[in-house]
């Protein structure tokens, strides 16, 4: 990833927009596909290339398609949730998975990249494994699951350094001060993005 490249990411309130999450994944049905895990903790920052993206990936990714109607979100998906764009400070080398010959590489398939949650322990299995195999990697991306044209991210504190991104004011329609998901412009901004996906929130 290039000094200067632009990511959005959906974070809780709670932490910065450039704060890794220090949370360690301690239970297999919790955590995110690439979370630090008992036996290697460390911090993370989940990002995508753009709104839709960082959006599908946090949001829509346990949704299952439906024949007719639209996909229900519960209105709890989104408490205490912010979308930010940040900007990364200095160059960060990635391990790559976007592809089937860079899955190849490491004995994998797309499985590890588009498998549902419920194997999500499997999976930061295999990040520990490529942390342990690539040294110098700050991080991995790969092709979204549940957006397929975008790329998602994840970045590791332990390997990035301080102050490897900051927060800018970007291309989101959206005021740094409305930026928290559960109301305001930043709640009509989601919910336009969700209609594009057939999603609507409801409160059950």
């Amino acid at each position: 990833m290039r000094q200067g490249g632009q990511l959005v990411r959906i974070h809780r309130t709670r932490f910065e927009a450039t704060a890794f999450n220090p949370t360690v994944a301690a239970h297999s049905l919790e955590g995110g596909r690439f979370d630090s895990t008992p036996s290697d903790p460390y911090a993370y920052l989940y990002a995508g290339d753009d709104a839709e993206t960082a959006i599908s990936e946090k949001l829509l990714r346990d949704l299952p398609a439906v024949s007719h109607g639209a996909r229900i979100l519960p209105e709890a998906a989104i408490k205490d949730l912010r979308i930010a764009e940040i900007e990364v400070t200095r160059d960060l080398e990635l391990v790559t998975l976007r592809s089937g010959t860079d899955l190849g590489a490491i004995g994998q398939d797309t499985w590890l990249t588009s498998t549902p949650a419920s194997e999500y322990s499997l999976t930061r299995h295999w990040a520990s494994a490529i942390r342990d195999w690539a040294p110098w990697a700050c991080g991995l991306t790969w092709q979204s699951h549940r957006e397929p044209a975008g790329f998602s991210y994840v970045f590791f504190d332990d390997r990035c350094g301080p102050d490897c991104f900051a927060e800018v004011v970007g291309d989101l329609p959206l005021p740094p001060h409305d930026r928290v998901l559960d109301s305001g412009s930043a709640r009509l901004y989601l919910e336009m993005i969700l209609t594009s996906y057939n999603v609507v929130l409801t409160h059950r």
